[in-house]
């Protein structure tokens, strides 16, 4: 596990701009394998919109790491899934 929950959380909300772009990065690398996954069947779908800014999935990201504080030591990959999961669920 390179990314927990909270070190993810840390360098989003760092002002210097390596951070961020860090941040920006790592989140968009791990929506990219998520939905690779999902592609070659190895993952189940999802309901996520077509494209997704970066900047949008940063902010679901770091909205929900911040709205569940309890789960910052999990995976951060793990939960940037849960929380674009939870942005944007799968209508019924």
């Amino acid at each position: 596990m390179f990314e927990t929950g909270e070190s993810l959380r840390i360098k989003c909300r760092n002002k210097a701009p390596e951070y961020r772009l860090a941040c920006t990065a790592y989140i968009v690398g791990a929506v990219d394998g998520i939905r690779k996954e999902m592609f070659l069947g190895r993952a189940r779908s999802a309901c996520w919109p077509g494209r997704i800014p970066a900047d949008e999935a940063q902010r679901v990201v770091l909205a929900y790491l911040d709205r569940y504080p309890d789960q910052r030591k999990a995976p951060a990959s793990v939960l940037i899934s849960i929380a674009l999961n939870d942005r944007f669920p799968c209508q019924k």
